[in-house]
């Protein structure tokens, strides 16, 4: 699972670097931390950081094999992914949240708050996949 969450998060990262070549990061993080329900914030990250959304899910969905096993089910990988894309919507809001409250740099807490709502989000792909062993 560490390894998939890394390569997610790289993943994410690259994504984040490209789009904050096209949207300015103060931009990204403010909207991230705008009020809204989970679809608006969902629909605002997919709209504004697209490389970064579609680096994450296109890792989470690629079948990458675990050392000697052979790479986990489709429907696993996909409940990784939607896990792990909302963990990184929910991460943005809280992590910009809590960077402000903080008085720290709201876009360096969005991204932190992305990488932890991913690990989260692995969460119940683990219940899954230690279920089947």
């Amino acid at each position: 699972m560490a390894a998939l969450w890394l390569t997610c998060l790289a993943a994410m990262a690259l994504g984040l670097w490209i789009d904050t070549r096209i949207t300015p990061a103060a931009l990204l993080a403010s909207e991230c931390g705008a009020p809204g329900g989970l679809l608006d914030m969902a629909w605002r990250h997919a709209t504004l950081m697209p490389a970064s959304s579609a680096a994450m899910a296109v890792a989470a969905l690629a079948p990458w094999p675990a050392e000697r096993t052979p790479a986990p089910p489709f429907a696993e990988r996909l409940l990784c992914a939607l896990a792990m894309t909302a963990g990184m919507v929910v991460g943005a809001r809280l992590g910009v949240m809590a960077a402000l409250s903080l008085s720290a740099a709201p876009f360096g807490g969005m991204a932190l708050g992305m990488a932890a709502g991913m690990a989260v989000g692995l969460l119940p792909v683990f219940a899954v996949s230690a279920g089947r062993r």
